[in-house]
This record gives structure tokens, sequence and C-alpha cells, in this order.
């Protein structure tokens, strides 16, 4: 008989990827839905391995291409801290199918195993994307080699472990000060911003003091990932570099404190759940005057709302807006000219333009449009009944990811322009790109969560984080991101001429589709 924690785990992972439901329906519209999503997912997948490679390539060109293992583990733990840390820890105990789980005949060790190991598999499927190109490079280049491959896959395997295990803590953390507040939503949104943004700000200081150092190279990129923000991964380097213990104390460590954090979790499971499902004490009821106003106003202040009511939601969706703010801020402290007079000519040009890649790659990796639409789960019908057309409903839930994304992305357009030199032309075309692709995400994002809803959730998380239209938003951004950064280095300002043409049309296309759409219950 299988153990009860492999099975809960089995589950749970058919339900996230959406196999359970393409197995078990009739409706080809459904297996069309999840073919054309991991379509999509795959093509995404695809774009940012090929931004791996180059980046590869040029380890190896530099004669560094030794320190490729040790750098893919470290970038891959640091992305796995921050994406669970804006997860935070609702995925492990605020679910809404708790009482049923644990009315079952397991214990609560074995269901916290099996909800970690769920997160643990989805972290670890990125880090092989990650990590296994890196290897191939290095194998193209210098050949293959058995201790390489094996340090780095045992390096790979346990790399998700200890970040895991900070950034739920952390976030329970957060939970449990907060816990007793009235209004304890908006304080740990607000302490879950102050804590990433700590974060990124450690981030860009480090990044700042490595380049005034040591120059904008691979080595450089090294120094940044492994020797200053995760020295975890230098085990890896030394055990490459002809140590033996040193994989060992990474593989003993990770271990030991997966096992801890699961054993610790589990006594205080119950509390957690408590206080994260707990309601907080309302205020007195007083009557207020009754203003009028539009269906479209009522409807995007629910919006705000329900952005606001939920700190795991607030803070997935502001993560790309504030990268974007913390950047704009420190180019406010940085000398631009060395940088400036360092670039080719042609390249310093046109890098104002670049700056549109930049924004593209932060805005949509925040996209609450894109899980909108999921998050009203067994109350849509309250929604889908409303006396107002459907793409009245759909553009309002659009309208906060526009705007959030737009109000903060003009000013560091401005700053960016004023710190580059840019001529009037970028001054004027940046910021009216801005616009434009704040658009096109917040329209595009509810358009996929349309195509390709989630209900089903039990924890808000699935449908935040792990849903297929944000996995699409957030990775395609990125992708498309890198692309307009190296297609505004030869192409400048056509770039952006392209990107607002295709933005605008398909945000019109988006507009006069939503027309025609029917909302229903199904």
């Amino acid at each position: 008989m299988k153990s009860k924690w492999l099975l809960l785990t089995k589950i749970q992972l058919l339900g996230l990827f959406g196999i359970n439901k393409v197995r078990k329906t009739d409706d080809p519209s459904v297996k069309r839905k999840a073919a054309g999503g991991l379509a999509v997912f795959a093509l995404v997948g695809l774009l940012l391995i090929f931004y791996i490679v180059l980046i590869a390539v040029e380890f190896c060109r530099q004669g560094i291409g030794a320190l490729l293992p040790a750098a893919s583990i470290a970038i891959t733990s640091l992305i796995t801290l921050l994406f669970t840390l804006l997860q935070g820890c609702s995925a492990l105990f605020a679910m809404k199918d708790y009482d049923l789980v644990m009315s079952l005949p397991v214990t609560k060790r074995e269901v916290l195993a099996s909800r970690l190991l769920c997160a643990y598999v989805s972290n670890l499927v990125f880090a092989a994307g990650v990590t296994l190109p890196c290897l191939v490079v290095l194998f193209v280049f210098e050949g293959f080699s058995f201790p390489v491959l094996a340090v780095t896959l045992a390096g790979m395997i346990f790399a998700p472990i200890l970040p895991m295990a900070v950034s739920i803590t952390i976030s329970a953390l957060l939970t449990a000060l907060t816990a007793r507040f009235k209004y304890k939503n908006i304080l740990q949104s607000v302490l879950g911003i102050a804590a990433f943004v700590g974060i990124m700000i450690a981030s860009f200081s480090v990044s700042f003091n490595a380049n005034a150092e040591q120059g904008i190279d691979m080595n450089a990129m090294y120094a940044l990932f492994v020797e200053n923000i995760y020295p975890p991964a230098l085990l890896i380097q030394m055990t490459l570099s002809g140590q033996v213990w040193p994989i060992f104390a990474f593989i003993g460590g990770s271990a030991l404190i997966g096992a801890g954090f699961i054993l610790l979790l589990s006594v205080c499971y119950e509390k957690v759940h408590d206080a994260l499902t707990a309601k907080g004490a309302r205020s007195a009821y007083h009557s207020k005057d009754v203003r009028s106003t539009s269906a479209f106003s009522a409807l995007i202040r629910k919006e705000f709302a329900r952005l606001f009511s939920c700190p795991a939601y607030l803070l997935n969706g502001l993560s790309g807006t504030l990268l974007l703010l913390i950047a704009g801020v420190a180019l406010c402290f940085v000398d631009a000219r060395p940088v400036l007079e360092a670039l080719p000519s042609s390249l310093a040009d046109n890098l104002v333009y670049m700056g549109l890649g930049i924004a593209l790659f932060c805005i949509g990796t925040g996209c609450p449009s894109a899980s909108a639409l999921s998050l009203e789960s067994s109350h849509r019908d309250q929604l889908f009944v409303l006396p107002v057309s459907a793409r009245l409903i759909l553009l309002a839930k659009a309208f906060p990811t526009f705007l959030i994304n737009a109000v903060a992305g003009i000013p560091v357009a401005a700053v960016f322009c004023w710190k580059v030199n840019a001529p009037v032309l970028g001054w004027i075309l940046l910021p009216v790109s801005i616009l434009f692709i704040s658009s096109f995400i917040a329209v595009f994002g509810i358009f996929l969560n349309l195509k390709f809803p989630k209900y089903d959730w039990t924890t808000e998380t699935q449908a935040i984080k792990q849903s297929i239209p944000v996995m699409i938003a957030v990775f395609g951004s990125m992708a498309l991101g890198f692309a307009v950064v190296f297609g505004a280095a030869y192409l400048g300002v056509w770039i952006l001429a392209a990107v607002d043409a295709v933005c605008l049309a398909l945000s019109a296309a988006f507009f006069f589709y939503f027309k025609n759409v029917r909302l229903y219950i199904s």
C-alpha cells in the first residue's frame, strides 16, 4: 500500500497541472484549452531556456565555464526564495478543503509533507530548466565530466529546500505578528512588501557595488549571485575544485533543514491555519450617506478591495511594479556616465529604447488581472448575474493592473531618460510605450484568465501563482522583455514603434472581443 503522504502528493500534483480534469472529462473544449495552455507554456519555456543558454555560452566564452554549476544553483535558489515568499504560507495552511483533508485518516505531518513536496516539485522543475541547459553548454565547450554532472544534479535536487524553508518561515512569522490585529490583511501585505523591498534593495546595492569594482562581465554575475547573495552555492564550487566534503555538507544540511522544518511546522500547524483564516473584529455599523456612482466605478472599487484584502494577491500583483520602482529610485543615485562612455556609440544611442524591454519584464512579473476572474471561485455567480455587460466586468478587473503599472512606470521612464541622456524623441516615446504595454498586459491577463479559468482552487495561491494564465503572463513578459532589449540594441526606435503597434492592435482586438463574451456558471 502506498504511503498516505505520497498519495496526497499525487492527487495535489494532478490537480495542480489540471491533469485530473483532462483525464476525467469528456468535454473536448477542456482538452483543447489544456493542450493550448501547455503549448504556450512550452513555447515560453523554450524562450527562457534560449536566454539561459546565451548566458551560459557567455560564461564559457569568457573562460569561466567551470563556475556555471554553482552560478545556476545560486540563481535558482534565489528565484525560489523570492517566488515562495510571494506565495506566502497560505499554500500550506489556509486551503478551502482544510476540514475535508483533516478529516481523512492521515496525520498533520503527512498533510504538511505532501503540500511541501508539491511546492518542492514545482520549484524543482524550474531549477532543472535553468541547471540542465547550463550543463549541456558546459559539456559542449569543455567536454563531458561525470563528477561535474553528479555534483550539479545533487545540488539541483537539494537546492530548493533551504530557500523554501526560509521564505515560508518569514511568511509564518509575519502571520504570527499580525494574527490578532483588526486589519491583519493590510498589515501582512505591508510587512510582506517591506520584506520583498528589503531583499531587492540589498540585491541592488550588492549589484551596483560589484559592477563598480569588477565591471560588467560574467565574473561579476558570479560574484553577485554566489559570493554575495547565496553563499551556500560556494559548496558546489568547492566540491568541483577538488574537495569532497562540501557537497555532502550541502546535501546533509538541506535534508536536515527540510526534516526539521516539517517537524516544527507540524507542531503548530493548526495554530497557523487558525491565524490565517480567522476573521478580524468588525467595527460597529454607522449609517452613512449613500452616494450614487457608475457601475464601472463600483466594479473597479470592488477589484481594488479584493486586491488589498489578500496579502499574497497584493504582494504578487505588486512585485513587478515594486521591482521597477526600486530600480527607478536606485537610478537616481547612480552615475551612468561611465557606463555610457564605455558603450559603443550605437548602443549608447539605443539604450533609452532598451529600457522598454526592462519595463516590460518588470510590469509583466506582476499581473493581477491574470487571476482576477479565477479568484471569484464559488462566488462568481454573484458577479455574472449583475445587470452589466461582460465587457464592463472584464475591463473593470483589468483596470487595477493597468493603473498600477502606468502610474509606477511613467515616472521610472522619466528617470531612465534623464540618466541615459535620452533625446527628445525618447522622452516622448518611452512613457507612451509604457502606457501601451500596461494596457496590453492588463487586458491580455484577463483574456488568458477568461480562456483558462481556475475556479476549483483550494488555496488562493493556486490561482495567484500556479495557474496557467499567470504562468503565461509572467514568463511570457519575461521572454518578450529580453527580446525587446536585444531588439532595441540593434533596431533602436523602430522596436518601440513595432511594440506600440502590436500592443495597440491587440488591446483593441481584446476590447471588441469582450463585447461578445458570455459569462456563465459551469
